[in-house]
C-alpha cells in the first residue's frame, strides 16, 4: 500500500528542486550553457548509471516474465498514444501546420528526466521504468521527427546515432542482466548507484531552469496549454488506467504504467522543434504548464490507482 503522506512529501521535494533551479536561472547561477551541459550529463552519465544499478539491485523483485511483460505493455501503450493522436487535430481544432506538434505531445511524456525520478520516488522501481523508455527512446526520433518535420523545411533523419543512445543502451543492458540474473560486483553497482543518485535533483534542476526561458505572463493565458495539460495529464491517465485494469493483475506494474502515462510534455519538445522548424514557442508554453501541473495531478492520479486495491 502506497503512503500517500509520502507520495505527496517527495513530490513537494521534486517541485521545490524545480523552483530552485527556476529561481538560480533568473538570477543567473544557471545560465543556458550550464543548463544544456547538466541535460547531458543527467541523460548520458548519471540516468544510465542509475538504470544500470537498479537492474543489479538485491531488492529488485520480479521474473524474467514480469520484465518481459512490462516490454510488451509499454510498447502497447505507444500504440494506444500514437492512436489517440489522431484525435488532437478534432479536440483542439488545430490548423493543418499544428497537428503534428500536438501529436508528438501527445505520444510523447517526460520520461527521462521525471518519469524515472517520479516512479523511483513513488514505487521504488527504477527498472520498469527503464523499460519503458526502450521503446520510448527509439520512437521519439524516429516518428517523433517525422511527426515534427511534416510541416517543416527540415526533414527528420533517422541515424544510428540518434537511437542507440546511452538511454537505450543501458536500458537494454539492464534488461539482459535481469533477464540473465547477471549482478554487478558491489563496488561497481555502489559507484553506479552514487553517480545515479544525482539524477533525480539534477533532473528538477534542469526543468526548472528551461522553464525560466518563457515568458509567465504570455505563458499563463495560453487557454489551449492549459486545455491541451488537462488532456495529457488526466485524460490520457484515465484511459490507460481503464484499460490496463483488465490486463495488468501486478500493482506496481500498473501504476508504473499509469504514472509514465501521466508525465508531462517532454522537455526535449523545444529542442526538437527548433531542428525541424516547428513552432517552439508554443511547446514550450505547453511543456511549461503540463510540467507544472503535474506535480497535482500525478499525487491525485496514484491516490485514485491505490483506491482500485
Amino acid at each position: 500500500m502506497i503512503d500517500m503522506t509520502t507520495v505527496i512529501a517527495k513530490m513537494f521535494m521534486l517541485f521545490a528542486i524545480m523552483i530552485t533551479g527556476f529561481i538560480t536561472s533568473r538570477l543567473g547561477v544557471i545560465d543556458e550553457t550550464a543548463n544544456k551541459k547538466f541535460s547531458t550529463l543527467v541523460v548520458n552519465i548519471t540516468a544510465p548509471a542509475l538504470i544500470l544499478a537498479s537492474a543489479s539491485d538485491d531488492k529488485l523483485s520480479g521474473s524474467r516474465t514480469d520484465a518481459l511483460f512490462v516490454l510488451l505493455i509499454a510498447c502497447c501503450m505507444y500504440l494506444f498514444l500514437y492512436i489517440v493522436s489522431f484525435s488532437v487535430k478534432y479536440i483542439f481544432r488545430l490548423k493543418q501546420k499544428q497537428i503534428g506538434l500536438y501529436r508528438f505531445m501527445t505520444i510523447f511524456g517526460n520520461n527521462s528526466f521525471m518519469g524515472i525520478p517520479v516512479v523511483n520516488a513513488i514505487f521504488n522501481n527504477v527498472f520498469y521504468a527503464a523499460l519503458f523508455n526502450l521503446p520510448n527512446n527509439l520512437l521519439i526520433y524516429s516518428l517523433g521527427g517525422y511527426l515534427l518535420s511534416s510541416n517543416g523545411e527540415k526533414k527528420s533523419k533517422l541515424t544510428l546515432k540518434n537511437i542507440m543512445n546511452p538511454g537505450v543502451i543501458s536500458s537494454a543492458l539492464a534488461l539482459i542482466m535481469f533477464l540473465c540474473r547477471i549482478k554487478l560486483p558491489f563496488v561497481v553497482k555502489d559507484t553506479l548507484q552514487c553517480v545515479g543518485d544525482v539524477t533525480t535533483p539534477l533532473s528538477m534542476l534542469v526543468i526548472g531552469s528551461s522553464l525560466a526561458t518563457q515568458s509567465v505572463t504570455k505563458t499563463l493565458k495560453n487557454v489551449r496549454a492549459y486545455l491541451f495539460s488537462f488532456f495529457k495529464l488526466l485524460i490520457i491517465p484515465a484511459c490507460v488506467w481503464f484499460l490496463g485494469h483488465f490486463i495488468i493483475t501486478d500493482f506496481v506494474i500498473l501504476g508504473v504504467t499509469v504514472i509514465i502515462s501521466a508525465m508531462p510534455c517532454a522537455a526535449v519538445t523545444i529542442m526538437l522543434c527548433n531542428e525541424y522548424d516547428n513552432d517552439a514557442s508554443a511547446a514550450a508554453q505547453t511543456v511549461f504548464i503540463s510540467t507544472v501541473l503535474s506535480v497535482i495531478t500525478i499525487p491525485v492520479l496514484t491516490y485514485l490507482i491505490t483506491l482500485t486495491l
